[in-house]
């Protein structure tokens, strides 16, 4: 980021300070130089190099992520990614390249059991990968193309439950019409079951969820109104009598919420408020699908 760095003639490494950071440097300067220090003497790079990359880094975890001065906790292959994605936008795609390879560097030798943990298999644990833009294209057809009024509604409503405000299954099954609250800015979603939060839901999903809650009488569910079962079942007896090939899943539909608002800038602590999330970890499954083009205005 040309001009944004107070490069003093010194070739003292501590005379390296983002003019941004100045402001900080009593918080972060003994985190940023001891571990910049530690992995310069483990690695071929620069302490110079290091702080470059570190520097502002660290600032962008402290400040937006509030993430703890800790190695294990600052290093970590998510949160280079993220910051490369969402904290580096005024920088040349050059000095992007050059940042995030210093940071992987520093992430491989000062948090090794981040790396390692990348190489293993997660089993049943593996992250659900969201749906990408042909396949959302493909939910949206599935969504128009059902037979009945009534079915047409349903399918509706599942998708903006499941897109637009990230919910899961046992969750969407639980929406009534008078949990939908429509204000000027912006439509949330009160959730009653599991983990009560309110939710706000993304902006291309608002009309639809809208036009959902006002078609319903008032208290009915969204999901297929007059049911009697609260069962997971419920979801998959509907995308049955479909007799579909496209892959409908509310948790396919929650992923791919969860990385719209990653990809939108949300922070990490106010996306597992309104998500229902207890811990960062999935969050970090989540953020190895965000592409620098998935980067989006905020709505």
């Amino acid at each position: 980021m040309t001009g944004a760095y107070d490069r003093d003639v010194s070739s003292a490494p501590s005379t390296y300070v983002p003019i941004l950071a100045l402001p900080y440097r009593d918080v972060i300067g003994a985190f940023v130089r001891d571990s910049v220090v530690e992995a310069a003497r483990l690695t071929d790079r620069t302490e110079r190099d290091l702080y470059a990359a570190a520097t502002p880094f660290v600032l962008w975890c402290w400040q937006v992520r509030a993430t703890e001065l800790i190695p294990g906790r600052i290093f970590r292959r998510f949160l280079v990614q993220q910051f490369v994605h969402l904290g580096m936008d005024a920088y040349s795609v050059g000095s992007r390249a050059t940042h995030r390879s210093a940071l992987w560097r520093m992430v491989e030798v000062l948090n090794p059991t981040d790396v390692e943990d990348g190489h293993r298999s997660l089993g049943r644990t593996a992250t659900i990968a969201p749906y990408n833009d042909v396949e959302l294209t493909r939910l949206y057809g599935w969504s128009r193309g059902q037979t009945t009024a009534h079915r047409r509604k349903d399918a509706a409503a599942l998708l903006a439950l499941g897109l637009g405000a990230g919910l899961a299954t046992r969750e969407l099954l639980t929406v009534r019409s008078d949990d939908v609250v429509i204000g000027e800015t912006g439509i949330l979603v009160r959730v009653q079951a599991g983990r009560a939060r309110v939710v706000p839901v993304l902006a291309e999903w608002r009309r639809t969820l809208a036009d959902a809650a006002s078609d319903a009488e008032k208290g009915a569910l969204l999901f297929r109104p007059g049911r009697h079962s609260g069962a997971e079942g419920q979801v998959t007896d509907f995308i049955t009598r479909s007799r579909t090939t496209v892959d409908v899943r509310p948790s396919r539909m929650r992923s791919t919420w969860l990385l719209n608002h990653l990809a939108l800038g949300t922070s990490a602590r106010e996306l597992l408020r309104i998500s229902g999330l207890k811990n960062y970890a999935a969050l970090d499954k989540i953020a190895e699908f965000l592409q620098p083009d998935d980067m989006k205005q905020k709505l």
